[in-house]
């Protein structure tokens, strides 16, 4: 029976901590595909120039878009009138991870 108390008690303790690791691996996760696909053209930290002149800093993005819009946008296929934009379509779970990744690091 105290066995039983006991591993019950542990997982019951472990939900919390990993319910909040979750929102932060979906920031982390966001951070990398951001970096890795788009960290080429766009500043995609809180700081600094984004390498391609014309590419908008994500940390402005929502000065420009409905963050809650390019969830949608991003899963669809998000496609830029500028001819040096590739074309990226994102699972449910990449989109909303780069949603949340950009929602940390928007300016002021």
């Amino acid at each position: 029976m105290i066995v039983r108390l006991r591993a019950a008690l542990a997982i019951v303790l472990s939900i919390v901590p990993l319910g909040m690791a979750v929102a932060q691996t979906d920031v982390e996760r966001g951070q990398t595909l951001a970096s890795g696909m788009c960290g080429g053209c766009h500043a995609i930290g809180q700081t600094g120039a984004s390498p391609h002149a014309n590419a908008p800093a994500f940390r402005q993005l929502d000065d420009h878009v409905d963050l809650d819009v390019f969830v949608d946008l991003l899963r669809e296929g998000l496609q830029s009138t500028h001819a040096d934009m590739p074309s990226f379509r994102f699972s449910r779970g990449d989109a909303r991870a780069i949603v949340a990744y950009l929602r940390s690091i928007q300016g002021p």
